[in-house]
């Protein structure tokens, strides 16, 4: 199977897409969905593009693909989603793990395909989803044609790629910066794109020494995807769905790109690689519908690379008339329709029948008994042509002359030819309706349990524990008393040489010891699998692990098998269900979520969760580096940036892994309500992470919480007041 899979922010999209040669669009309904700001059709005309999809035996992926509540969860995804399944829909984009779960246990046959924003980055996490249930993946758009092949090697998973269209500047799912600047949330589908924006990049952290090489300063305004040079390596890696970016585009953006891709997947299927050539009018035709500054490959040829940015601002296109009216006049205007082959049987003195197949549906109509003529007989190619005549369906009628057969002595009124082949179309169209039709409610899947991972003893009473980044952040929370008595420290600061001396040091001051996992484990971070070939790296792991995303849940629960493996907050648990779905995975303890207000931590519950109470929040985890993008690799720790209000955001360039972490300008801090959970005694752990702070900055922080009792060097009576954010505690996201 090949498929090209087409964006339609509207029925006429989907329309457009058809024409042009998808096999299949993907769209949303009214809620949901992770464009929530397109011409999303409303319930009835879903449903009605459901159905002219199954005629035409095109596809319809619907995205449910954004984070939910729980109330949402509860009161209202089985209500939205039930009318479409039940009229037949092909598929579903997920990226939430509890809405996985629901969807898997209420609406059995439906195909789960698991959204690019689950931020799946290698097999294991892949094959983990085909476990629970999916029978798709779209990887996260940062991996290279090796990492997609080794995916596509799962036997019956389907893989989905993106072939063209914007590309996000951080790792999908994994971006809070709209979220935590406007309140806007990307993992609720209302992303404002605060990427396209300049910023400038600057070495120190009052924004006076700025990097070079800036040029306008969109140095986080990634080019658009466009990889018609390499479809044959996608191909041949075993891709099956190439996915066209682009549910906010219009019906002639859709209709153009699909068009062409269309061409050369055809091509390369038809007549192979060596005949494989891209005309350069056709680049030149996908550049004329949309491009930032040019094209970009992406990373399936490189890890990064300044050539993937934008930099200066795009210029202004002119459009192409002439490509513009081609795609009104054959994508637009005119209508897709589907072969049927039918068979005519007109004898005299037997019923008149006709009979129309498509695929493995055959239906039959019979009408009156045919007369022989008395004067002037029926001409039989005139009944062909009436029979030919599709009117509202979407039918192109193909009648063979072994399958036609006509009396050449007959006479049969015109009128009831027309009446017997609307009968045949009509049969034929409920036909194929009626054959995605569900109505079987009952949930026949299920999932084998992974081994248990039991929580360390002393998990049950809510305790501190501290993230740290830097030496003399370690330092300073080594000053604290036992409140404090878990320490995560980040894999960047550990090295074979000092492993041993923090695991010692930590043991000196009671401290449990664990190590938190890359933000983004891929199967090309060689470093950290040196790293952890150390006997002391090995003994912090097997105390626990804190994970980031799946791939790294799954490494750590198969390299350590009964380590607590520990999730933080970017593996989303927004309700009950998904906290149900990664302990069923063997997850030790989650994590609250960072968009998530008062009341909506409430509903979720928090028995057994940690919270973040202090930090920058992580806004961006980003495979490319905003030093690469300016002034090249100089290995420099953490770099600023800085927006056109003046505002300053770190950013960890963690060369070792060759990520970025932009982190919030201002931390978030939750010492005036962290006594009232910790009273409550649901939350297991109250965790500060510690990003770019200095000595000084981390004792004041620890002072603020109560966990130091005086800063060292400071007389008694120093303010320990400090700039902070509440996020997302009271106002929530949209």
């Amino acid at each position: 199977m090949t498929e090209l899979l087409a964006p339609a922010g509207s029925v006429d999209a989907m329309k457009a897409a058809f024409a042009a040669g998808a096999d299949a669009v993907y769209i949303g309904g009214e809620r949901f969905g992770a464009r929530a700001y397109a011409e999303n059709p409303d319930p009835e005309q879903l449903l009605e593009a459901i159905d002219r999809a199954h005629l035409l035996g095109k596809k319809v992926y619907l995205t449910v693909n954004t984070l939910l509540t729980q109330r949402e969860l509860n009161r209202q995804l089985d209500a939205f989603l039930r009318p479409y399944y039940e009229r037949g829909l092909d598929g579903v984009i997920i990226q939430d793990l509890g809405v996985l779960r629901y969807v898997r246990e209420h609406f059995p046959g439906l195909s789960l395909h698991i959204s690019t924003q689950a931020g799946i980055t290698g097999a294991a996490g892949a094959k983990q989803m085909q476990r629970l249930g999916a029978s798709r993946v779209v990887p996260a758009r940062e991996l290279s044609l090796e990492e997609i092949r080794s995916i596509c090697e799962i036997p019956g998973l389907e893989v989905e790629c993106f072939i063209h269209g914007a590309l996000c500047y951080c790792y999908s799912g994994a971006c809070l910066l709209s979220s935590m600047l406007g309140g806007r949330s990307g993992n609720r589908g209302r992303c404002a794109q605060p990427c396209r924006l300049a910023y400038r990049v600057y070495a120190d952290p009052e924004g006076k020494q700025e990097l070079p090489g800036q040029k306008d300063g969109y140095v986080i305004s990634p080019k658009d995807l466009c990889t018609i040079d390499l479809l044959p390596d996608l191909l041949d890696a075993g891709v099956q769905s190439f996915k066209i970016e682009g549910r906010m585009k219009k019906p002639e953006y859709v209709a153009g790109v699909t068009a062409i891709y269309r061409k050369y997947i055809d091509l390369y299927l038809q007549q192979g690689r060596e005949a494989y050539r891209v005309d350069p009018e056709d680049r030149k035709r996908l550049a004329d519908l949309f491009s930032r500054s040019g094209f970009t490959d992406g990373y399936l040829t490189r890890h990064n690379d300044k050539s993937m940015i934008t930099l200066q601002a795009p210029p202004l296109r002119t459009e192409n008339e002439p490509w513009t009216e081609f795609i009104r006049e054959h994508f637009i205007k005119e209508q897709t329709k589907r072969e049927i082959t039918v068979a005519a049987r007109f004898h005299v003195g037997e019923a008149a029948a006709l009979s129309a197949r498509v695929g493995n549906i055959e239906v039959s109509v019979s009408g009156s008994v045919c007369e022989r003529a008395q004067k002037a007989p029926t001409p039989p190619e005139r009944i062909v042509e009436n029979i030919k005549k599709a009117g509202e369906y979407p039918f192109l009628v193909l009648i063979s002359e072994d399958k036609c057969e006509i009396d050449s002595d007959l006479f049969y009124p015109m009128g009831a030819v027309n009446e017997l082949r609307r009968q045949l179309f009509a049969a034929l169209k409920d036909a194929i309706l009626n054959s995605y039709r569900r109505m079987d409610h009952a949930s026949t899947r299920s999932v084998d349990p992974f081994p248990v991972c039991p929580k360390p003893a002393g998990d049950d009473f809510t305790h501190y524990a501290a993230v740290v980044s830097e030496q003399e952040q370690w330092d300073a929370v080594m000053e604290c008393g036992p409140e404090l008595s878990v320490v995560y420290v980040e894999p960047f600061l550990l090295t074979a040489q000092n492993a041993e001396l923090f695991r010692r040091d930590a043991e000196a001051h009671n401290k449990e010891l664990r190590l938190a996992l890359p933000h983004m484990m891929r199967g090309n971070l060689h470093a950290f699998d040196r790293l952890c070939k150390n006997e002391s790296v090995q003994s912090i792991c097997r105390n626990g692990m804190l994970a980031r995303n799946l791939e790294g849940f799954l490494w750590a629960r198969e390299t350590f098998p009964g380590a607590p493996v520990y999730a933080d907050h970017s593996l989303y648990t927004f309700q009950k269900e998904a906290r149900e779905e990664l302990s069923a995975m063997g997850c030790a303890e989650d994590t609250v979520p960072l968009e998530l207000n008062e009341a909506q931590m409430s509903d979720r519950g928090l028995k057994g969760s940690a919270w973040m109470i202090y930090g920058r929040v992580p806004m961006m985890i980003s495979a490319n580096c905003l030093q690469k993008s300016t002034h090249g690799c100089k290995n420099i720790p953490v770099v600023y940036l800085k927006d056109r209000m003046g505002m300053i955001f770190p950013t960890r360039c963690v060369c070792a892994y060759c990520y970025n972490i932009i982190y919030n300008s201002l931390p978030v801090s939750m010492h005036d309500e962290q006594m009232k959970y910790r009273e409550q005694g649901d939350l297991s752990e109250l965790r500060l992470y510690f990003s770019v702070e200095d000595a000084a900055q981390t004792r004041k922080v620890l002072k603020r919480f109560g966990l130091l009792h005086r800063i060292s060097g400071e007389p008694d009576g120093v303010s320990e007041e400090y700039a902070f954010t509440r996020g997302h505690f009271k106002r929530g996201v949209l």
